[in-house]
């Protein structure tokens, strides 16, 4: 395989839950700008999260956003797709009346809907969701949305209610639940794998020539989608199932572990 594009996962690929950067983050980083590889992340988070990383590794690259629903290349959105405002008022709604921390981003920042102790505690640790707004009701059809983070911090199951209160939309929606606390809700046709094909078709280059490293469920679709589907170490194993090499190494150790294994530096 002649890998020309690798494209990885942040979150339980390239950091784990605590956020910290470790050694080899800082090794694969450094390989990345010193060998000059075609680096880029595709990732759940919107862009003002993800610009850290953008800037440590140099990325001059299409960044893929909210789990492909946004592409993000300069600081700027190359593509959006967008969930309809009706379904984005009846699931944000439907959240905040079981006192849920709904989330929305554009692809560029992320929203809270309302402050509450959970949001305070995301701050305080790790600066994020810092921007509040509880649209008036004439702005609900302007909404521009790209993706729903629900997150239910008190009482596990309750995301069902919501997810069954959405269910005659379903087919316009793509929700990618992650445990009992967590979903992500998106348009039909958001997910990585869509994203990679963007930044593939941007890039001029065939998806049998693209490396893809991720750890969880909205990862699947993308390394099904690539020549070089890579589970890290500490990936689920619902994910390993549809890999074609597993690391034996987690987090960023996993994917300098791929680079150096798949990636062969010009000379």
């Amino acid at each position: 395989m002649d890998t020309q594009l690798i494209i990885s996962d942040v979150d339980g690929t390239l950091i784990d839950q605590t956020e910290e950067i470790s050694q080899a983050f800082n090794e694969l980083s450094e390989k990345v700008k010193a060998e000059k590889i075609p680096f880029t992340i595709a990732s759940g988070r919107c862009y003002s999260e993800l610009k850290a990383f953008i800037e440590h590794f140099n990325i001059q690259l299409p960044v893929v956003v909210n789990n492909g629903a946004g592409g993000v290349q300069n600081g700027k959105l190359i593509w959006s797709n967008l969930v309809d405002p009706f379904m984005v008022k009846e699931a944000m709604l439907c959240a905040d009346r079981m006192d849920m921390v709904v989330v929305t981003s554009d692809g560029l920042t992320d929203i809270a809907y309302r402050h509450n102790a959970y949001i305070q505690r995301q701050i305080e640790k790790f600066g994020r969701y810092n921007r509040f707004h509880i649209p008036l009701e004439h702005e609900w059809e302007d909404l521009k949305i790209q993706k729903l983070l629900l997150i239910d911090p008190e009482k596990p199951g309750r995301i069902d209610e919501v997810l069954k209160h959405l269910e005659p939309y379903k087919e316009h929606l793509n929700i990618v639940q992650y445990d009992a606390r967590s979903a992500d809700i998106m348009a039909k046709d958001s997910n990585k794998a869509m994203g990679i094909i963007n930044v593939a078709k941007a890039l001029q280059i065939e998806l049998a020539n693209v490396m893809a490293v991720g750890d969880a469920q909205n990862d699947i679709e993308m390394i099904q989608q690539v020549g070089q589907g890579v589970a890290v170490a500490n990936a689920k194993d619902e994910l390993k199932q549809h890999a074609d090499y597993v690391c034996e190494n987690k987090n960023a150790a996993g994917v300098l572990e791929a680079v150096n294994k798949f990636y062969e530096t010009a000379i």
